[in-house]
């Protein structure tokens, strides 16, 4: 609120932000939120997931991921974020397109799997959002309450597992990890991720 008074749009903002945290999980809010690419992309992780976590714990993460996108969405559309907040969140998207292009090419390319480099990028996509400067707060601690903030973390701690990345990508590939990758390929091809 602009210097302590009362605002409609500020008390607005923050009920969009309520509810969105309140229902970011459910099958109809994400129609609400996500385009269908985004939805069909986030239900096939979820699958992979599944399999390979414990089921509770895959749809906990893939609804933090949600809650958070949305969250910095309905952020974004109401013009709430500050040109330092765009350009830490173009790192986060630069930094994380290379996380993308990595998975689609160690399904793409045999015996190119390097867990490293991938938990490497994760780390430094994580970063990009949360580490903005020592005398500016981040992007996500600005905007975000303190709960979202560590889940975001927790959602990168859990796709950094060596032991998850390692079922995914080292040996055999599965047709759900396959199915993600063409997934993820197609909206890379198209300039959406």
């Amino acid at each position: 609120m602009e210097g302590g008074a009362w605002c409609a749009r500020d008390i607005s903002l923050r009920a969009q932000k309520k509810f969105l945290s309140r229902v970011g999980g459910a099958a109809s809010a994400r129609a609400l939120v996500l385009d269908e690419h985004a939805a069909k992309l986030l239900d096939q992780f979820l699958c992979v997931l599944r399999e390979r976590i414990e089921k509770r714990e895959a749809e906990k993460l893939v609804k933090h991921v949600i809650k958070a996108a949305v969250k910095l969405g309905v952020l974004r559309r109401h013009n709430q974020l500050t040109a330092t907040d765009e350009r830490a969140l173009a790192a986060f998207r630069a930094k994380f397109h290379t996380v993308l292009m990595a998975v689609v090419s160690f399904c793409e390319v045999d015996f190119s799997y390097d867990r490293g480099f991938l938990q490497d990028a994760l780390r430094e996509s994580h970063q990009s959002l949360t580490n903005e400067s020592i005398f500016i707060r981040s992007v996500v601690e600005r905007h975000l309450s303190d709960k979202s903030v560590s889940r975001l973390a927790g959602v990168f701690a859990l796709a950094s597992r060596a032991e998850l990345l390692d079922s995914l990508f080292s040996g055999q590939i599965d047709e759900d990890v396959l199915k993600l990758t063409r997934m993820l390929r197609k909206e890379l091809d198209r300039g959406l991720l």
